[in-house]
């Protein structure tokens, strides 16, 4: 076998692990630096690359994990948490949290990297099982975390989805005391917390929504057509002084191109089903439709003055300042 060709077989078998490659002699080391060079291959950290095609294709959670797989053969003793080990849990979550980084959970022996890239975490490795095909902290400890690593508005798509797939509060407050860490931010995701959230687009919107106080919605309500009898459920609902009923309906882009969700329609014919659906959530009950998309969420103010042009009040406090 050739130098090239055992190059390639290390590359090969590395995705087919869905994984990094890295050289372990000297002589691989030189010969993945040189095929980064030229661009055939993308660096993902030092010593750590993959096909820069098949890298592209790759979603920020599975690039997580490809990298954190690299980094368990070369780091036995790592335990992987925070977003990394939300990622290997399946746990909904923002993807741009990653930040290109892998977060490990270190003991007070501290850790053997200076990586920026590597993000570090305190805590006892007591809490690990295998997930994803990587040591990670289980799953309540991983929820722990994100809540106290992130804001409300992000940590409540990793809780909603732990309890829409069976976890319990009890089981997320029970390694809380083990943290030695404030447990404030993991008791108001709880409290705000709702397994019935159907994704984590809707958990973010309805974070935002609480972090600028405003009023909180009924999640997934049915509207009956009275013409047609068709049963229409959306995504929010606002029950108003005067028997105003305000829709929010969270426009994800999958819907006009997952085959999944389309249902092998194309365009125009889902927009005309998501026309009939408006109407029929008018006919239903429905006083007003708020339409937002995942952009206006994530930038806050195009989302929240949305619901207050459509008469969503503030409940209390000043709306949340960035």
């Amino acid at each position: 076998m050739t130098r090239n060709e055992a190059i390639d077989t290390l590359i090969r078998n590395a995705q087919t692990e869905r994984r990094c490659a890295f050289g372990v002699t000297n002589a691989e080391q030189r010969a993945l630096s040189r095929r980064a060079a030229k661009g055939t291959l993308h660096r993902v950290l030092p010593n750590m690359y993959a096909d820069a095609r098949y890298w592209d294709t790759l979603a920020p959670p599975d690039k997580a994990l490809h990298t954190a797989r690299a980094l368990n053969l070369k780091h036995r003793q790592w335990v992987f948490g925070g977003i990394t080990a939300a990622a290997a849990h399946g746990f909904e979550h923002q993807w741009y949290l990653h930040h290109d980084t892998i977060t490990v959970v270190i003991d007070d022996r501290g850790s053997n990297t200076d990586n920026p890239r590597v993000k570090r975490i305190h805590g006892s490795r007591e809490h690990t099982v295998m997930a994803g095909g990587i040591p990670v902290t289980d799953k309540a400890r991983t929820v722990a975390d994100c809540a106290m690593m992130f804001g409300l508005r992000h940590a409540l798509p990793i809780v909603d989805s732990a309890l829409r797939n069976g976890m319990t509060a009890h089981d997320i407050l029970s390694v809380c005391t083990d943290l030695h860490r404030s447990q404030a931010p993991v008791l108001t995701a709880l409290h705000h917390a709702n397994p019935a959230s159907e994704n984590g687009g809707e958990s973010l919107a309805r974070g935002t929504m609480i972090e600028h106080h405003l009023m909180i919605p009924e999640l997934q309500v049915a509207f009956i057509d009275p013409e047609t009898g068709r049963s229409y459920r959306a995504d929010f609902a606002w029950r108003l002084p005067g028997g105003r009923i305000v829709v929010g309906e969270f426009d994800g882009s999958q819907k006009y191109v997952d085959p999944s969700m389309t249902r092998g329609h194309g365009i125009p014919d889902v927009i005309q089903t998501e026309r009939e659906r408006q109407d029929g959530l008018r006919r239903g009950g429905a006083t007003g439709i708020v339409r937002f998309t995942h952009r206006e969420v994530i930038k806050r103010y195009p989302f929240i003055n949305k619901l207050l042009a459509a008469g969503i009040p503030i409940i209390g406090g000043q709306s949340y300042q960035t």
